[in-house]
């Protein structure tokens, strides 16, 4: 839950039960493993999750696609304010020509 925070996921709200459904599908996937950490809390015992090799490549993956939709989606915002723009800049001049 920590890394989700530093991951900036402090500002939405976390359902618990829903990280750990995923968790333990990705166990079940073979992306990543687990394990009780029986030493390093004062409190009960607690599974550590931890990414495997399969995991990790098929992160790298995903991020890549991530990017590639990251790319797309900038080529659209930035055309979309180029559009906008155009129509105020012809508005204005519109109102300009009409002496308004």
């Amino acid at each position: 839950m920590e890394g989700l925070q530093s991951l900036g996921f402090e500002q939405y709200p976390v359902d618990f039960s829903a990280v750990y459904r995923t968790l333990r599908r990705l166990e079940e996937t073979g992306m990543v493993r687990s394990d009780w950490d029986l030493e390093e809390t004062a409190g009960p015992p607690r599974r550590v999750y931890e990414i495997t090799d399969a995991g990790q490549t098929y992160l790298a993956h995903w991020v890549e696609d991530l990017r590639a939709t990251d790319r797309i989606l900038h080529e659209f915002l930035d055309a979309y304010e180029y559009e906008v723009e155009e129509q105020v800049e012809a508005s204005s001049q519109s109102d300009v020509d009409r002496g308004a």
